[in-house]
């Protein structure tokens, strides 16, 4: 799943922001960090992996927002960014918490820091998250 991700071009939105589904990835060939959360989402539920999403949030509102898994009592992400340091992790953290701080360092520059993080499932939205072929903006606004 991270290798497909990272397989495709960064979404930099040059014709308007978007919020693609799993489908509008695929139609789109490319992907940005929240849509790229959204696809391994949709392809690892599949899989019996919780459709989990971790935002962490930054000082200067360029969130990050990563698909949290868990494989025993580890956890790691699936994530796309245009920054090399912020993709997945390996499920080798023994808690939430230690992984968003392994984001912090690769995340931190002149203009921001990660000022804290939430988790939030997607089963819990009435939105069709998976595959819509609209821009699902609820699932940003949650």
């Amino acid at each position: 799943m991270q290798r497909w991700l990272e397989s495709l071009p960064y979404n930099r939105e040059e014709r308007g922001e978007t919020l693609h589904t799993f489908r509008g990835v695929v139609r789109a060939n490319k992907v940005h960090c929240l849509e790229g959360a959204l696809c391994a989402a949709t392809i690892l539920e599949q899989h019996g992996y919780p459709p989990i999403l971790a935002d962490m949030e930054s000082q200067d509102d360029l969130d990050h927002v990563v698909l949290l898994f868990r494989r025993g009592s580890k956890y790691g992400t699936v994530a796309r960014s245009r920054d090399p340091g912020l993709h997945g992790r390996k499920p080798v953290f023994r808690s939430v918490r230690d992984l968003v701080f392994s984001y912090v360092d690769p995340f931190v520059d002149l203009t921001g820091r990660v000022e804290g993080y939430g988790v939030l499932d997607l089963r819990t939205l009435r939105v069709d998250w998976r595959l819509s072929t609209r821009n699902v903006w609820s699932v940003q606004e949650a």
